[in-house]
């Protein structure tokens, strides 16, 4: 997770990442139903953050993010710009993706994206 405190307007939460196991894009989807959110999932296109690393190590991943602002490293990005109920929404998603890749039924393995 990077950047996921500022929910926009249209409630759009982005993932990159999620073909890099079996069935990753269908289940961020799945998930997502009646979440409240507008999930805009990538297969590849696993971005910039901390993930990577992982990434290039042959470890699955999928990094969500609400998008960037302009106050992004400013020192005009301060708390009261945290969007708190999309904060909420974000969280019970991603809790919702974890409990169902713990539960998940099929062999996790390595899918690159390159």
């Amino acid at each position: 997770m990077d950047m996921v405190g500022r929910l926009n307007a249209g409630k759009e939460i982005y993932m990159g990442g999620a073909g890099t196991f079996p069935d990753g894009v269908a289940l961020m989807k799945k998930t997502a139903e009646n979440s409240g959110l507008n999930p805009v999932v990538h297969a590849g296109d696993v971005g910039g953050s901390d993930h990577v690393s992982f990434y290039k190590a042959g470890i699955s991943v999928v990094g969500f993010h609400t998008s960037g602002h302009p106050q992004y490293h400013t020192p005009e990005d301060d708390i009261h710009l945290i969007n708190t109920e999309g904060g909420a929404l974000v969280s019970q998603y991603i809790y919702k993706v974890l409990k169902a890749i713990a539960n998940y039924n099929q062999a996790l393995y390595f899918i690159n994206q390159d």
